[in-house]
């Protein structure tokens, strides 16, 4: 029986320390097309983030197909696609509501942040995540049909933001949630994603 304990103590312990150093698999995102958002923290570790949490997708806010066309017309170069291009991930369109004005964009930006998954096989699109002043999406890159890494930031009490990686499923419909424990990283400079610079936008 005692051994038994031990065997199943053993595994426990090991689906923890695998599951803790899921990130460390995608270090190659990290290095490159996530390299500017690691580079505007300090003492960035990937090998120090850890499992706070498995959040699921909100699914709420259902968008409406017929729209799709001129969502894609201002949108379509800031929204992420999987790669086999049948799902994509916007992360800007609620917080910005773009408006386009010739060769440029007008934006009458929120505070607040929505996140929205849009799968054209099935035909659904709606809000899976949900940020605001304390807690912040960046950017996005997908590892596969199926999974993509969030990254941003969440701000403490001392009023300093600290990374956030979320890894999320379309398949389970949940985002594994990962923070640093070191209280050194945080975000040192501002941070723009490339897509976002590549749009000549202005604010109202």
């Amino acid at each position: 029986m005692k051994r038994l304990l031990l065997i199943i103590a053993f595994s426990f312990a090991s689906a923890i320390s695998a599951q803790d150093q899921k990130p460390l698999l995608f270090k190659k995102y990290f290095d490159h097309e996530l390299k500017s958002w690691t580079s505007s923290f300090t003492n960035f570790k990937l090998s120090e983030f850890k499992v706070s949490d498995t959040i699921s997708f909100e699914n709420i806010e259902d968008r409406d197909f017929k729209t799709l066309k001129s969502f894609l017309s201002i949108y379509k170069r800031l929204i992420t696609f999987s790669k086999d291009n049948n799902q994509f991930i916007d992360i800007y369109s609620y917080q910005l509501n773009l408006e386009k004005k010739g060769n440029s964009y007008v934006a009458n930006v929120e505070i607040d942040q929505a996140i929205y998954l849009c799968n054209l096989k099935t035909r659904y699109w709606g809000r899976i995540f949900f940020g605001g002043y304390s807690r912040w999406v960046d950017d996005i890159v997908w590892i596969s049909n199926t999974k993509f890494l969030l990254v941003g930031s969440e701000k403490g009490d001392d009023d300093k933001n600290r990374p956030r990686i979320y890894l999320g499923d379309t398949i389970k419909q949940s985002f594994e949630e990962f923070e640093d424990g070191n209280k050194a990283c945080i975000q040192s400079k501002g941070y723009e994603s490339q897509k976002l610079k590549n749009l000549n936008i202005k604010e109202l």
